[in-house]
């Protein structure tokens, strides 16, 4: 495994799964509980944290994530927690090639949407969404409201510290160059680590997507999804677009 694999593992693991899944799992569940042998798909699965415990539910889950070293994580959770999803290495943006059958539930959660390379390509990926889930299927998106972050100037993240497979503690900085507004940020991370006595760094970037409140529900509307549901979290609280930086979108075929 190479270095920046091993570093985007060890900050997968300064996530506190355990408290993120009782958040997000409930909200969820409740779009598939009366479903019989429902049939999930999980985008830019990552770790595959959502995709297990689905599957552990009885679930049919496939997940799918572009990094390989993600899908190998994924699958060692998945072995150490007896559960069986399917793990498939491929991008969201040939989704349609990627995967067969209809689906009940489709999630993209972590901002993963505003990672495409543009707005024509993130409207290619919804479409395509759309058609592999089944009439009355849900659609669920996490992503940040960049309206919120413009106006309230927001940058800098709190520092994580963490481990590296050889027990190596590491330290992440994050912070938004926000150089393109309205229509993208990049995503800057530092992982600081101290090697053989001295401190070394590594860097990489991220294009994000400037994504907004009426912007996602006028493409989802557009694709021809019935309703479009927006909250500011998983328990379905109300959104404000100037007040919340968190969108779950619930939009329903």
């Amino acid at each position: 495994m190479s270095s920046f694999d091993d570093i985007s593992i060890a900050y997968d693991n300064t996530i506190d799964w355990e408290s993120r899944l009782s958040r997000e799992m409930p909200f969820l569940l409740s779009l598939i509980e009366n479903t019989e042998k429902p049939r999930v798909l999980d985008m830019a699965c990552g770790s595959g944290r959502h995709s297990i415990s689905l599957s552990a539910r009885g679930f049919e889950v496939i997940g799918i994530d572009s990094s390989k070293s993600m899908i190998l994580a994924a699958e060692k959770h998945a072995e150490n927690e007896g559960v069986v999803p399917k793990f498939i290495v491929g991008n969201m943006e040939t989704i349609r090639t990627t995967v067969d059958g209809l689906f009940d539930l489709v999630i993209c959660l972590g901002n993963s949407l505003a990672l495409v390379k543009d707005i024509d390509t993130l409207k290619h990926v919804v479409k395509d969404v759309f058609n592999l889930l089944k009439d009355g299927g849900s659609f669920v998106v996490q992503v940040l409201n960049f309206e919120e972050i413009h106006w309230s100037g927001f940058r800098n993240f709190p520092l994580k510290t963490g481990k590296l497979s050889n027990g190596e503690e590491i330290t992440f900085s994050r912070l938004f160059e926000h150089s393109d507004y309205p229509f993208s940020s990049t995503l800057v991370m530092s992982a600081f680590r101290k090697q053989e006595g001295e401190w070394t760094s590594e860097v990489s970037t991220q294009k994000v997507l400037n994504l907004k409140h009426d912007k996602m529900k006028s493409i989802l509307r557009e694709t021809g999804f019935s309703s479009v549901e927006i909250y500011s979290n998983y328990a379905r609280l109300s959104f404000e677009k100037k007040d919340d930086r968190n969108m779950v979108i619930l939009s329903t075929k």
